[in-house]
This record gives C-alpha cells, structure tokens and sequence, in this order.
C-alpha cells in the first residue's frame, strides 16, 4: 500500500532564488512524487557542515507547507536540516493528481501522501551533512494523523510529535460533533458516507501507531480543541506504542507559543540539538 521505488531520481529543482533568515537558508523546492507530479517544500539549511539532525514537517489539512516555516527555521537555527512539505491537494495546478471527492480518491490521496513523506525521508537522508540516526516528524492535525501511520511503517525516524491527531478519521467522520464533521457529513449521502468511512478504516493510524516503538512518540493536545475532542486525544493516546508522553494546553485546536517551545525543547532534546 505505501510502497514505492526507492531507487528511482530524486529531481530536486529549485523552485525560486534562496532565502537568507537570520543565518539559515530557505530553500524553495521541488522533487519526484513516486504517486506522480512532484512534492512542494520547504528546504531549511543551517550554517556549517553538519553532521545535522533532520526535521520534517506536515500541516493541518487547512493550510500548507508555509505554516511550519517558521518553526522550522527555529529548528535550522539549533542545528538541523529541517522540511516542511505540502500535500498533494496543496500543491501547484501540475504537481500533483488532482483526486475526485470519492472514497477511492480520498483513499488514493492519503496513500500518496504518506508515500511522498517515506520520499521526503529519502531526500533528508541522503545528505552528507544529516545525521540518519537523528531524524524527527511534527505533525499538526492532518499532519499528526497521517504522521501515526508513518510511525507505524518507517524506522528511519526516530522521534515524532504529534498535535491534535486522530487515532480513527474515518470514525471521526462518522461521529463527530465537531462543526467541520457535520458539514462534511451533511454534503454526503449516507450510502457515500459508509463508502468513504468503509475505504478510509484500513489507512487509519489506529493500525499503525501502536508499531511506532522504539521511536519516542509526544503528543499535544488542545482543552479547547473544536475539532479534537478529549475522547478522540485519549483514543490516539491509549493505542500508541511506549516511549510516549502526552501534553495539554489551555488553547484551541491551533495552539500557542508555550506549545511550540515545548515541542521545540522536546524533540531538540531527543535528538541532540544544540540548543534544546
């Protein structure tokens, strides 16, 4: 299901002229999709030689790769090579399959984007100047739900924090009391609901998290999460593997400042970072 050819060219190109931020680099970036069309990021290098940690980043479904730039500046800045990517529906007119909005579409997308974030790992490792024993992941929302079923399919990364996930999206969308659930209930018939909640149950991270082990797993959670209610943090929680660790903060489905510094503080410490 998430296999590709790992032999296959990478195609980095450079998408616009580098950034400077601060004594790191922003690099604009592209590289071949094994699902087709090319993955968009951005590529943040730090000062010097290395050997560096690798950090890659995936967003919440509602925004894309530019709502972990800064994050992963800070992490360039205490020493790793650090990726935020965008998912396929993120991507620009060209870049990616554009999938119909039925349940083998929404089924082909996910699996197109976990295979995209095993190739990202393959980009992160290839450089002389990363560490491969020191890979990290911070997911948000979309982010953190896939992020629990690469947990469960990739060793390569070693620490993974995971904000606001879902343990069962397809049940989520079934049940749900969340404003977004009931709308994206209430555009679907019931016999396209059972359809969509029937394909998506085998990709859940439910399956998957509980393999995540020896990788250290942290999770945040929201008190004033609209969409991810106490049940739904407690189920993802229960069903992953140890080490882990769970966090709550007193903020809404998107978090604060306190969050993002422990996050930060967190992984750096797991994976050796300068600064942590």
């Amino acid at each position: 299901m998430f296999e590709y050819d790992v032999r296959a060219p990478l195609d980095v190109e450079e998408l616009s002229a580098p950034q400077d931020r601060g004594g790191v680099t922003v690099h604009d970036v592209a590289y071949a999709s094994p699902r087709g069309g090319k993955v968009t990021a951005y590529l943040v290098e730090p000062e010097g030689n290395g050997p560096f940690a690798g950090v890659l980043f995936l967003h919440p479904g509602q925004w894309d790769r530019s709502s972990f730039l800064d994050e992963a500046v800070a992490f360039a800045r205490i020493g790793a090579v650090t990726m935020s990517v965008d998912g396929p529906n993120k991507r620009p007119c060209g870049f990616a399959p554009r999938y119909p909005r039925t349940a083998e579409g929404y089924r082909a997308r996910w699996t197109h984007m976990i295979v995209d974030l095993r190739r990202s790992l393959d980009l992160l490792v290839s450089r002389l100047d990363v560490d491969p024993d020191r890979i990290g992941y911070v997911g948000h929302s979309y982010g953190a739900t896939l992020g629990g079923v690469l947990a469960g399919i990739e060793e390569r990364v070693h620490a993974y924090v995971l904000m606001a996930g879902l343990a069962s999206h397809s049940e989520w969308w079934r049940v749900s009391e969340s404003e977004s659930a009931r709308r994206f209930r209430a555009r679907r018939t019931g016999t396209e609901l059972d359809a969509l909640v029937e394909t998506m149950a085998a990709i859940d991270a439910i399956h998957f998290i509980g393999k995540a082990a020896p990788a250290k797993l942290l999770f945040q959670f929201a008190h004033h999460d609209a969409v991810i209610s106490e049940r739904n943090a407690l189920q993802y929680w229960q069903a992953a593997s140890e080490p882990k660790e769970i966090r709550w903060y007193d903020t809404d489905h998107f978090f604060d400042e306190r969050a993002r510094q422990e996050r930060l503080a967190w992984l750096g410490e797991r994976l050796g970072l300068s600064a942590a």
